[in-house]
């Protein structure tokens, strides 16, 4: 009885998971609330897919971003505690070594840490192929008036600017076990423009909605990156690209003490001891949003 009720409830999980629909979500979404935005700035059609940790890349659930268009949805909040990763890619096929992935987790039952904690991860893109990983790209966190705007390290709210490999590099996951998590307020909107290092110059609030398409499933092979022991590194590397937004003195020394110390804190606490420890292992850093 007890195997019985086991798998129906890990049964119920997966189907919970699987429901997840970049489609449905991309038509569905309300631009009043809060949302993640991804804009296709690249001459090339991309390929998009929003899921879960574990959730693959299911066959009707895609999304086909054209130059000049747009996807956009609300922050959905985390299950069994990994966030969200929007996968892209410039095949069809959903590969576990050539995505981009834009990641967000939304934290709302800790008290003094409940923020949105993003990231762009090219943990995925192996071959090097993958949309921005050579042509750059533009992310701002939050509209940076008052408090959202971005810190002096640019690790709150930021402005996050890169042009090509090396520069996205600095900015952006590599390895599993980086640091490179930013965070923002929970109300604040995340908007990701795909290729070229340079601020927009137009709204795409309002530009043409993404089309779906049906895609070929390629079920994503397991990723094996081994970590060597690493020791607990907080540096957080920043693109010397865009300058960030100026702030004022009182803002910079706030960050200093409470906004920089969560993300620090929220990063290292899924191997806090291992990491003192200077153990195996430090890659879980990532898990909650690498899927």
């Amino acid at each position: 009885m007890q195997l019985t009720t086991f798998l129906s409830a890990a049964t119920a999980i997966v189907a919970t998971a699987s429901a997840r629909s970049a489609v449905d979500l991309n038509k569905s979404c309300d631009q009043k609330q809060p949302l993640a935005r991804i804009i296709n700035r690249c001459d090339y059609p991309v390929y998009l897919w929003s899921v879960f940790k574990g959730d693959g890349c299911p066959t009707d659930q895609m999304v086909t971003l054209k130059k000049g268009e747009t996807y956009s949805e609300n922050y959905q909040d985390p299950q069994n505690g990994v966030g969200i990763s929007i996968k892209v890619s410039k095949s069809e096929k959903c590969k576990s070594n050539d995505i981009v992935q834009l990641e967000y987790f939304l934290e709302t039952t800790k008290p003094g840490f409940s923020y949105n904690y993003l990231d762009v991860s090219y943990v995925d893109c192996q071959d090097g192929g993958c949309p921005t990983k050579n042509e750059g790209y533009y992310l701002q966190a939050g509209n940076q008036t008052g408090k959202v705007s971005a810190s002096a390290t640019n690790t709150w709210c930021p402005i996050l600017s890169c042009t090509d490999a090396a520069s996205c590099a600095k900015i952006s996951y590599i390895n599993p076990d980086d640091v490179q998590t930013k965070t923002c307020d929970l109300d604040q909107n995340t908007n990701f423009y795909m290729c070229g290092g340079e601020a927009p110059d137009e709204d795409y609030s309002s530009a043409p909605a993404a089309s779906s398409k049906q895609a070929e499933y390629s079920a994503p092979a397991p990723t094996s990156t081994k970590a060597s022991a690493p020791t607990l590194n907080l540096k957080v590397d920043v693109a010397a690209v865009t300058k960030a937004p100026a702030v004022k003195e009182v803002e910079k020394q706030q960050d200093a003490k409470t906004k920089t110390q969560v993300e620090v804190v929220y990063v290292t606490a899924f191997e806090y001891v291992n990491a003192k420890r200077h153990a195996h292992g430090h890659a879980r850093r990532h898990q909650p949003f690498h899927a």
